[in-house]
């Protein structure tokens, strides 16, 4: 069972306690929905990075290096290849979901994060970033910017994205859908109810398990049958189960990410307030 995210319960306890001056309701419209947005944004690249492990232990795919490395880098490299202002978004939304949950989680706090198999949320982000850049860096230099990407590591980016581009061709070109045959995949959305209810109701809406099922269909000949399921797990977790050739997404993992930017825009507000505090006190 590879899993993708590092939350557990507990953790989850915390964040809902430290958010819980902030409640949903006291969001605008417009910021409710880019809440939602951001969520799935985050979500889609989970689902992407997870496709990843199932394609790897499915077609036998080579991996050099750390394999949860491989599954993020194909996750970018599959929403760059799209070309649209939605897919850049959803890449641009991902790099600041690990920033915020390294804060959050305190990612490289402990000595055990340097012996997980993932990287430390906050270098998975640069690397989201690097790629970016790399593949257009006119394009993206604002978000370039934005992470203070010196001008030496974003000439790097270019070379970097140029093999993650050329090794994913090389690899699933090969085995792509040629035969018309495709990858038969089942979709379930299982109930939650709770505080989880408005998190299942946005992810299953925001459309993005069945979208990324679907591409499954249409571009690659997996010959087992494919279980997608989304469903309340008891975590924040996202994870392909070799056994049951079974991607699950958790309900939890939506909530999560709902609230870790409804989090970070009560940050935002409260060092508003202070710095115009600040300002007003100073002597005149």
């Amino acid at each position: 069972m590879r899993t993708f995210y590092r939350g557990i319960v507990l953790l989850i306890g915390l964040c809902a306690m430290a958010l819980q001056g902030t409640a949903a309701a006291d969001l605008t419209k417009a910021q409710r929905a880019e809440m939602r947005r951001f969520a799935a944004n985050n979500s889609l690249f989970v689902l992407y990075h997870e496709v990843a492990h199932l394609l790897v232990d499915q077609l036998n795919l080579p991996v050099l290096g750390r394999e949860e490395d491989a599954a993020d880098n194909m996750a970018t490299w599959t929403l760059l290849s799209k070309h649209t202002r939605d897919a850049e978004q959803a890449l641009a939304d991902a790099a600041k979901g690990w920033i915020l949950s390294g804060v959050a989680y305190d990612s490289g706090g402990t000595e055990s994060d340097y012996a997980a198999a993932h990287t430390l949320d906050k270098q998975r982000a640069y690397q989201i970033v690097c790629l970016m850049v790399g593949s257009d860096d006119k394009a993206f230099q604002p978000i370039a910017n934005d992470y203070a990407l010196d001008r030496d590591r974003q000439d790097t980016c270019y070379f970097d994205y140029e093999l993650v581009k050329r090794s994913f061709e090389g690899l699933l070109g090969t085995r792509a859908n040629k035969n018309g045959s495709g990858t038969k995949v089942n979709v379930t959305y299982h109930d939650a109810g709770g505080r989880l209810k408005d998190a299942a109701a946005a992810f299953k809406s925001s459309g993005v398990f069945d979208q990324v099922a679907d591409e499954l269909r249409s571009r690659y000949n997996v010959r087992q049958t494919v279980q997608f399921n989304a469903k309340r797990c008891g975590e924040a977790n996202a994870f392909y189960d070799p056994e049951t050739v079974e991607i699950i997404f958790c309900y939890e993992l939506m909530q999560d990410y709902m609230d870790l930017y409804q989090d970070d825009l009560t940050s935002q507000a409260e060092a508003s307030q202070t710095s115009r505090q600040k300002d007003k006190d100073k002597p005149s």
